[in-house]
């Protein structure tokens, strides 16, 4: 009997169980049981998982930081065309200069860039906000940014089918 086989296809199978395995190798289950708890096969089978988890975990990262470099890489080689673009449009040419914005602006979103007059409108939203919230939100609120909602459920209206029924 090679236990080390059915050992490493518990750990590495989550699929698979001790019953399955004891059928499949025509073992005696309490003999595979007693096998897997003299070696500890949950606890290996636990840190095969979350090792596995973790590898999976940086692959990705990995893949993903190596996307946001890429296009931080296509970016740049965008906003020097657009660039280029610039310096050969002629101060008359007014739809090129258009062209030109639009993509300037489509590059700013995509790189998650607001322009000043963008920041500021969202800070004053935010203060907006603020002033008006201000007033009645209890202390600790004012002090952690936590903003406690009332409850709005009575506020709603039942479903179609409740209103018909009734």
């Amino acid at each position: 009997m090679d236990w080390n086989e059915i050992r490493n296809e518990y750990i590495t199978d989550e699929s698979t169980s001790y019953r399955k395995l004891a059928k499949k190798y025509d073992v005696p289950l309490s003999t595979l049981t007693r096998h897997a708890r003299e070696e500890n096969w949950t606890e290996q089978r636990e840190r095969v998982k979350s090792e596995t988890m973790e590898k999976t975990i940086v692959k990705l990262s990995d893949e993903q930081a190596k996307r946001a470099a890429k296009f931080v890489s296509l970016a740049d080689a965008l906003a020097e065309k657009i660039g280029r673009a610039i310096e050969c449009v002629g101060a008359n040419d007014a739809q090129s200069i258009r062209q030109l914005t639009a993509s300037l602006r489509d590059l700013q979103a995509m790189q998650g860039i607001k322009s000043d007059a963008d920041m500021r409108e969202q800070e004053a939203r935010i203060a907006k906000l603020e002033k008006e919230l201000g007033s009645d939100l209890p202390v600790d609120a004012k002090q952690t940014g936590v903003v406690l909602l009332p409850c709005v459920m009575e506020a709603i209206p039942p479903p179609k089918e409740e209103q018909d029924g009734a």
